[in-house]
Formats: C-alpha cells, structure tokens, sequence
C-alpha cells in the first residue's frame, strides 16, 4: 500500500526569518485521527510539477501534547524546487496535499524518562527538536540542554520561542546558541563542554549533514554509545526528471525465495517478488513496515540486516556509518544474494530496541545492585543477633 495523502488548508503563514517560512494546516473532521502524530514526526508532501509530482518531506514543529495547530517550517534551499515554490506562493486559504505523519525521531517514554536529553539542531532542523524539547517538558521531568547552530542571527528559525521555553524552564532547560558569523564554525569542545551522564542520556541530532557528522562524532569520541543516539536525516529526493540509472543490473543479483522481517516483536516470512523492493514485498503480504516518501530520502523506513545481503538503489538518507553498521532502506532494498536474509524494522538507527534492551539492562544491574546491599545488610544483623 503506498503513502496515502490527503489534502489539508493552509490556515496562516508566518514568515520566520528571510529565508523560511512556517506554515500552519488545518485537518477536515474526519480525519483528525489519522493526523494524530507524536512530537518530532513528519510529513510528505505531493505536488505537482510540469507533467510529473514531487515528494518533500518536512518535519512538524507543532507538538501534539499542547495541542498546537499542525505547523512545518520550510526553508528555501539555493535551486530548490519546492522549498521556494512553498516560500513564494503558498498562502493561507490554499490546499496541499499532505500524507499522514510519519518517523520514528520520536520520544520513547519508556526507556529513559528520567534520563537528561541533549538536543542538537542545525538550520532548519530545528523543526523536529523543537517539537521534542516542548514534549520533553510537557510530559517528563528530564532536563534538556539545546545546543543551535546557524550562520548568523537572522537565520535563527523560532528564535522567540525558545527563549520563551528557557525563560519559563530556568531549572530545567540550558539553550546554547551558536553563530558562525560570530565564533566560527562549531568545534568540538563547545559540544564536549555540555556534555553529562553520557552513560544514561539520549542525544538527539537534525541539521545539515557536516553538523550531524561533528555532533555524532564528538559523541562517539566521548564515549556515547550508539543506543543513546537519535538522528533524522533528510535530504531532497531527486525529481522523475532528474533520477540517475542505477549502475548495477538488478537483475543478475541472486535473490532467495523468501526473507525474514522482524516487524512489532514478531519475526515474520516474506516472499520475495522478484524486481520489487523488501518493502513493497512486505506489503504484498500484508504487512506494513513503517515508511513515507518511498524515495530513499526520509529514512523512515530503515531496518537492520541481520544475515544476508541487500542493494539499495540510493540511500541518500543513511550515512556511511549507518550502511556500516547494516542499516538498510526497504524502499530501496532488494536482495544482493541467495542466502538467507533477516532484517529488523524494529531495530532503527534511532536504536530503539537497543535502548530497551540497554534500560532494561540497567534496570536489572540496579536490582542486583539493590538485592546484594540488602543481603549484607540481613548477614549483618544476623551476625550480631548471634554474637
């Protein structure tokens, strides 16, 4: 089953600095519950463009647990086609055609809820992490450190708004901004400088590729482990017009008949249809495995490989270090050999199920912990009780 999208009206645009815009949505009635999201989530549009359409993905700032109207923010982007359209002629009372919201940059309020949370935002990837610092405040407890990065002060997006936050957060919310225009680009001890209980904190991460790469590196340097770390990763899928061939013949790849997919805790057998991907596979059998723009761009659809081996068309959403580490994209993904192949949508690069895992390993060293203090103690008690 492919995205469904639907159109939503354009209820205000608020120009945030010279080069980017917010838009607030408004949803029709009826499909006020398939538009619940979760703070941090995002939306692919469709448009259309000459004889063809175009996908865009871009994240919500609003959060859901204030009940603030549907809001994107849109920066333009030097050549982009739908960053300026948006910009120049997008208005209040016009409709956009808008899938339902989607990504996994979320809050999990299971596993750390009382850890502190670091938030990292370049440019315009302040949308999501700012959406996750209003929920973070909403519903938790945590402290929360934001670190923002722009190339100068008018180019800081919501800039009002969180020093409203950290005005009425002061016990609980250290914003620290930084301008290239004034100190240079960001170097690695003004991260390193923020850092704390590295061992129990998430680390949050959206911006421009090169920041991304300097936030997770300064984090693995430090010892962070790569559970704790979350990162959304968009860039702009290539047009109809504009797709590259793929160079490799897909169709000498070996394949097996059918693949594993781990998918809500469950591991389930997939057929495999020769020149779809795994995840248009996995739909054929009834499955639906988290995903959005179907392009390779959003990275909503990421699985790890566990066994086996798969080529990816493009994965402009993924990192090298995340294709090191075996994370696929089932959009892009066909099989790349015969042996058996198992792959685990559960397991994202936001690490989900490895944070689980990890807490609920805490969990259990901390009961241990608890069970050996009080069995000295009891050993101790008893001892004077003899003596």
């Amino acid at each position: 089953m492919s995205v469904a999208f639907h159109e939503l009206k354009v209820s205000s645009v608020i120009r945030e600095t010279p080069e980017c815009s917010s838009f607030e949505l408004s949803v029709p009635t009826e499909l006020q519950a398939a538009y619940r999201y979760k703070a941090g989530q995002h939306l692919t549009f469709e448009l259309p463009w000459d004889d063809f359409k175009v996908n865009r993905c871009y994240s919500l700032a609003s959060c859901p647990d204030l009940g603030e109207t549907l809001k994107i923010a849109v920066k333009r982007v030097a050549g982009g086609r739908v960053s300026n359209w948006m910009n120049d002629n997008l208005k209040a009372g016009d409709l956009i055609r808008a899938s339902v919201p989607e990504g996994r940059f979320v809050l999990d309020p299971e596993t750390r809820a009382g850890a502190p949370l670091f938030l990292f935002a370049g440019g315009s990837g302040i949308t999501p992490v700012i959406a996750l610092l209003k929920s973070a405040l909403t519903k938790t407890k945590r402290s929360v450190a934001l670190l923002y990065a722009n190339q100068d002060r008018s180019s800081v997006i919501y800039n009002e708004e969180i020093d409203r936050i950290a005005a009425e957060h002061p016990d609980r919310v250290l914003v620290r901004h930084h301008l290239d225009s004034e100190g240079g680009y960001l170097r690695p001890d003004e991260i390193r400088a923020l850092l704390h209980h590295t061992d129990i904190a998430e680390f949050y991460i959206c911006g421009p590729e090169p920041f991304m790469e300097l936030i997770e590196q300064t984090l693995d340097e430090a010892g962070v482990h790569d559970e704790l770390v979350y990162i959304e990763r968009f860039v702009s899928p290539a047009d109809p017009d504009r797709v590259e061939a793929d160079a490799i013949d897909v169709a000498s790849l070996e394949a097996p008949e059918a693949f594993s997919l781990w998918l809500n805790g469950r591991s389930r057998t997939v057929p495999y249809l020769a020149g779809k991907t795994l995840l248009q596979c996995a739909q054929a059998a009834g499955l639906q495995p988290a995903h959005s723009c179907e392009s390779g761009y959003c990275g909503s659809c990421m699985a790890h490989v566990n066994t086996g081996k798969v080529h990816m068309r493009t994965h402009e959403a993924l990192s090298e270090r995340d294709i090191a580490r075996g994370v696929a994209l089932l959009c892009q993904s066909i099989p790349a050999s015969s042996e058996p192949l198992e792959l685990d949508s559960d397991s994202t690069s936001f690490r989900a199920a490895s944070a689980v895992k990890s807490s609920y390993s805490k969990r259990a060293s901390q009961l241990a912990a608890v069970a050996v203090f009080a069995f000295m103690l009891a050993g101790t008690l008893i001892l004077r009780l003899v003596h």
